[in-house]
This record gives C-alpha cells, structure tokens and sequence, in this order.
C-alpha cells in the first residue's frame, strides 16, 4: 500500500511538474514530457570538487533547441530561478557560444524532475542551478556609473558590531540594513553586491537583503541572508552598489583600477575628491590604495 502510494504521488508530481519559460509578456510552460521530446545530446564534465577530480556523464536537452523552436532570440540574458529562490543568470553570449543544457540523465541514472540541472562545463558549477523552475529572458539594465562610493571601513568603524544575528548563531558581525544605510538614503530595489572573487548578484532588495547581515570571518565579512539559499551567499564581500553610490571593502582591493577591472565601468576619470572629516583633497584615480590618505577617507567622488 505505502509503495503503491509514493507511486502515485510521484506520478502527480510528474504530471504537475513543468518549468515556466518566461519571454516579455508571453509564458510556456515545458513539461517533462516536453523536454523528454527533444533531441539529445551528451558532454562530460570535469570538476574540482573539495579537492577532488570529479568526472560526471549528462545527458540532456540543448537550451538553444528550445529557444529556436519558440523563436526567443530577443533578450540579454536568462535568468533561472529554483523553486527554493536560487538565482542564476546567463547571458547571452555564453547560451549561444558553450555547450548548455538541462540535464535530464546523470550517470546513467534519470534525474527526477526537482533534479533537472543546468549543465554549462565552461562555467563554474555555482551557475549549475537545479529544480529549475522559472527561465526569464531579461535585458541588462546598464549599471550607473557610481558618483560616490563610500568605504566600508569608515562605515564599520562607527557602527557597534553585534554579538548576535538571528538566525544566524554564534557569529558576530553587522545587519546589512543598518550598515548600508549609512550610505544609502533609500535601501530598495535592485542591489548589486559583489565578492572579492568577483561573483556577482543584483538582487531585489526587499526579497532577498532586508533580513541580510555581514557576518565577520577574519578580516572579511560574508554576506548571507535567511532569505537567499547558501549557494547565493557573497564570500568577502568587498563591493555593493545601488543606482549610482557604491560601497566598497577598500582592504579587498590595491586601488581603483582594481575596483574597476571587476566592475567594468563605463567611465573612469583621471581624479577623485577624497573626503574625511571636514577636509577634502583630489588624488589621482589610479593612486594605490596604501598611499596618501586613502586609507584616512571617508567616501569619495569624481
């Protein structure tokens, strides 16, 4: 009776499940027995796993097969969403040029439908989102140049560090609201915060960063969030950034050009005002950070 029961729950499950492809105002809903229907195609991958070597067979569906069969050719890039809220993107780029597919057989043994998996060798396997269930296509909203940035440093600095950050325990660190405040006036909408290996999420601000904290591990600070799944948690952070002021962990960086070889702005004038306390002074942009008084500023502007 009881496997009679799960067989008839995971036939509902099967018969429920499907991935909403979403393109502008338009939504397809690709059921398993949708995927199962298309061409097949098999890669192999090679990763390093907790320092060991992992090899692993895939057989799936290609990402472009179904886009050309829906005649979805007009966005920047994909953004994939979990049922649990992990979010990945992908541009498009990186759809058209590597080898991506939604795994459907791993190892020889058919993934169930929560296991669905994005498979992209040539991209770090963080990207290799599973139980897929949304895929939107979105244009890039162009980051502003950031006018200001803040450095984190002055900002902790004034900021009483606490001893308890539920529901996270026996940690010590900040709330991310109370720390972005002091430069933010407004703290909503997207948000882009970065890590020191240069991972990058724009992340709507009210789902995923209200609850948010930094939580100090040696000279860094980790951002994570009850709201966000670990595998979205930033790792030293050292940049964040909303509209045009910025954020950034001046100790992850040797100077500006550093800040901006992971950024990649679209501007980068020759000077900057640095401020502390009532006085200010111009620098040169490209300055290492050790030098004159960065390491005394408060915030800057170009």
């Amino acid at each position: 009776m009881k496997l009679k029961l799960i067989g008839i729950i995971m036939l509902i499950s099967t018969i429920l499940f499907s991935i909403e492809l979403v393109d502008a105002d338009r939504v397809i809903n690709l059921k398993r027995s949708k995927l199962d229907s298309y061409e097949k195609v098999e890669l192999t991958t090679q990763r390093n796993k907790d320092g060991e070597e992992k090899s692993d067979n895939w057989i799936g569906v290609k990402l472009t097969d179904i886009l050309q069969e829906y005649r979805i050719s007009n966005y920047d890039k994909l953004c994939f969403i979990s049922s649990d809220n992990y979010l990945v993107r992908v541009s498009k780029e990186d759809i058209l040029n590597k080898e991506v597919i939604l795994a459907l057989v791993r190892n020889g043994n058919t993934l169930n439908d929560k296991h669905i998996r994005l498979v992209i060798p040539e991209i770090r396997d963080m990207f290799w989102i599973q139980d897929i269930s949304t895929i939107k296509t979105e244009f890039i909203s162009d980051i502003p140049f950031p006018h200001t940035i803040y450095f984190a440093e002055s900002i902790l600095l004034n900021t009483q560090i606490r001893d308890e950050l539920p529901p996270f325990v026996r940690v010590i660190g900040y709330t991310f609201p109370e720390i972005m405040a002091q430069a933010f006036p407004f703290l909503k909408d997207e948000v882009l915060v970065v890590g020191k290996d240069g991972v990058k999420h724009s992340l709507d601000y009210e789902k995923y960063l209200k609850r948010a904290v930094l939580i100090k591990n040696g000279d860094s600070f980790d951002l994570k969030s009850p709201d966000m799944p670990a595998g979205m948690w930033i790792k030293d952070l050292a940049y964040i950034q909303i509209f045009d002021v910025a954020v950034i962990f001046q100790s992850h960086f040797t100077s500006l050009v550093k800040v901006n070889s992971i950024l990649n702005w679209n501007s980068f004038p020759a000077e900057v005002i640095l401020h502390f306390g009532e006085k200010a002074e111009k620098q040169n942009s490209t300055a290492k950070f050790n030098t004159g008084n960065w390491s005394k500023a408060e915030w800057l502007e170009w």
